[in-house]
């Protein structure tokens, strides 16, 4: 796919756009990738007799609710693989403490995260909200526990303020990557029946995550001619009444809305589609739909006018579903089938990356692990399970060298930025029939600059 102004975002840089800016889809790989093998330094390489300990926090609040069945799920089928099939890490069982859901905004975890620590919990895979983890990144960083977060993309989470000393990494594109993507989308999109081409009209949950996107389109469009023309925020899950937000959203109509919501935003976007439509049910006003993740489902039953995401594109972070994980998954919770098994392969792959991290470091220590993440992604021999990667690296390490592997899992390729962010990845896309039922559009890859 032909992008018209990638040499523009690219050129912003990461003065304007921020740490690991993306330029829109590509079909670009990895690049860069050397051999990579250690020479023995003198000081023998050993596995050390410990067993690596993880935790996991989650949440039944908030956008994250509805990837916490899914998210879990996979945390406790990726052990199972990680023990039964390849036999632990240096000889032990990985072991995970009970994995803990926040039932609150604004729930304090310096107390959850002082018990994983007391337990010996090094790594951390969160999948909550940008303030929670803000919250709880001084605790982290404390406790010496590196965290793998597998939801957040809110910028907030990397500003200056919040002192993360290199222990966070995160599995899903950021706000810079996303608002790179709906930029593009709006410089591609306008015509006589739409906004020009750069217009914005952006509708969202009055969160951390939702202003930040908000700022982050405005970096990219306001040198260049675009401009977010309205926005609406709204409480998290409670849009309200639909007809004024068309209305704001109609006054001029944009290039591209975007939407950044939940299910709840069905009813908004069937009065949308309607109020374009004349008395012969012909639009009148014509322009792309962006939906968020957690507003990509399916609205079959929710009651729409017919053909009401027509104009819309949703997606999820990943590559394209293997058979293999939907198997996992249905066979451990039949009740998922027809779901989007959101960020579950984020959740698969963390634990796998944290054990490889700390075989690659020779360490279960946090510091290790966060510092070895990025090596074991982008090293030189690709494995594709952990069984595979593991035996790469132990194989090196018994001719006292120190081996590369480079994983692909089944978030699909990736590869992280210098903020631990990630720089190259694939996308998940969905478009809606008339019925308005969700259907697959494969995957997309993207890569941003630094």
């Amino acid at each position: 796919m032909v992008i018209s102004r990638r040499t523009l975002v690219r050129g912003l840089g990461a003065g304007v756009l921020g740490a690991g800016a993306l330029s829109a889809c590509t079909r670009g790989g990895r690049r860069g990738r050397q051999a990579e093998t250690t020479a023995p330094t003198g000081e023998e390489l050993t596995e050390p007799d410990t067993p690596l300990v993880l935790g996991s926090i989650g949440a039944s609040y908030g956008r994250s609710a509805a990837f916490e069945a899914p998210i879990g799920l996979a945390l406790h089928e990726a052990m199972i693989d990680l023990n039964k099939q390849w036999e632990g890490l240096f000889g032990h069982e990985v072991t995970m403490a009970d994995r803990h859901v926040m039932k609150e905004a604004g729930e304090d975890l310096s107390e959850v995260i002082a018990g994983f620590a007391e337990a010996g919990v090094t790594a951390v895979i969160t999948s909550i909200d940008e303030e929670a983890l803000v919250a709880a990144i001084p605790a982290f960083v404390e406790a010496g526990i590196a965290v793998i977060d597998v939801f957040t993309s809110g910028m907030s989470v990397r500003a200056p303020e919040v002192q993360t000393s290199n222990m966070l990494i995160r599995l899903a594109p950021n706000d810079v990557a996303l608002a790179a993507l709906y930029a593009e989308a709006s410089w591609e999109g306008g015509s006589d029946k739409s906004g020009s081409p750069g217009t914005v009209a952006f509708v969202s949950e009055d969160t951390a995550h939702g202003h930040s996107l908000r700022e982050e389109l405005s970096r990219i469009l306001d040198p260049n001619s675009g401009k977010v023309i309205a926005e609406h925020f709204y409480p998290a899950g409670k849009m309200g009444k639909a007809d004024p937000v068309v209305k704001k959203v109609l006054k001029t109509p944009p290039a591209l809305l975007v939407v950044n919501g939940g299910p709840e935003v069905g009813p908004f976007l069937s009065a949308l589609h309607e109020a374009t439509l004349d008395d012969r049910k012909r639009p009148t006003v014509e322009f792309a739909r962006r939906l968020s993740p957690a507003s990509s489902v399916d609205y079959s039953e929710a009651k729409l006018a017919a053909e009401t995401l027509s104009e819309a594109t949703g997606h999820l972070p990943g590559a394209e579903l293997t058979v293999e994980h939907v198997n996992m998954m249905l066979n451990a919770d039949p009740e998922l089938e027809g779901s989007s098994y959101g960020y579950s392969q984020q959740g698969y792959d963390a634990v796998m990356l944290a054990a490889l991290a700390a075989q690659d470091a020779l360490s279960v220590e946090g510091v290790d692990i966060a510092g070895s993440v990025e090596k074991v992604l982008t090293g030189t021999e690709e494995c594709t399970n952990y069984g595979d990667c593991s035996s790469i690296l132990r194989t090196g390490l018994q001719s006292q060298e120190r081996a590369s592997v480079s994983y692909t899992g089944r978030t699909g390729p990736l590869e992280l930025g210098s903020a631990k962010d990630p720089r190259t990845g694939k996308l998940r896309t969905f478009t809606w029939n008339e019925a308005n039922a969700i259907v697959s559009g494969g995957d997309a890859d993207f890569e941003a600059p630094e």
